[in-house]
């Protein structure tokens, strides 16, 4: 079922991911195995001195959570959205030159794909660490300026100057919530995650050298059911 979610979603935008999940989600839930949807901001950066602040993104995809023993669960996230870069850098490719640069951000985007192995430490609370494979999809140079008394944008494409794979180590605090309203609950949890890149990014030193930093602050919405669902289910 991993695979084919994988495969799939890999063939197809994130929102038709997301549809698949509401489609299938309760119908592969069981007591081991559910799905679930995350979304969430990023705050990032390139770890390198003059390569700017932190710039704010999105984060959105889907959620396998395996369980592997009485507290230990297996999460596999794919997030095809993953918005990163750093904000008032130094400009990496030349600014056309009829234009007066007053801040260039450096804009990437990334499919994340995180292996985490999560520890429950207790009834609601979730510590989670591992490995993470990010895919470049593209990148930019946007870069906001003066031209003959106007205000200018510039957005100029630099994803041959990256490596097309980053590796990073990342690590997770999770705490699941249970919100009735009406005479229904809704469960989600509210996780913040921490992701430090380990390879570099640039393909050629002299362009740069510097390595991903990103901050991760979301929600999950797990497809799951409860033990009298699953015992009319049989599963």
């Amino acid at each position: 079922m991993i695979t084919l979610i994988v495969s799939f979603t890999m063939a197809t935008s994130y929102g038709q991911a997301a549809l698949l999940v509401l489609i299938l989600g309760d119908k592969v839930a069981t007591e081991k195995f559910h799905l679930s949807i995350d979304g969430a901001l990023n705050l990032s950066s390139l770890q390198n001195p003059g390569l700017g602040k932190n710039i704010p993104g999105v984060n959105f995809g889907l959620g396998t959570h395996l369980k592997i023993g009485e507290k230990w669960f297996l999460q596999v996230d794919l997030k095809p959205l993953s918005q990163k870069g750093a904000k008032s850098v130094n400009a990496i490719v030349t600014i056309p030159a009829d234009i007066a640069p007053s801040s260039t951000n450096l804009k990437l985007n990334y499919i994340d794909v995180p292996v985490l192995i999560q520890h429950k430490l207790g009834s609601k609370l979730f510590i989670a660490a591992g490995p993470q494979i990010s895919i470049l999809t593209s990148a930019s140079q946007n870069s906001e300026g003066a031209s003959s008394g106007s205000n200018i944008s510039t957005k100029q494409d630099t994803k041959s100057l990256f490596n097309n794979i980053d590796y990073s180590i990342t690590a997770e605090f999770r705490y699941s919530l249970s919100i009735k309203r009406k005479g229904t609950k809704v469960d989600l949890d509210a996780f913040a995650r921490y992701s430090y890149g380990l390879s570099e990014i640039f393909k050629d030193s002299a362009v740069g050298s510097a390595n991903t930093s990103n901050f991760q602050f979301g929600l999950s919405f797990p497809f799951i059911k409860s033990s009298e669902e699953l015992a009319k289910s049989g599963k």
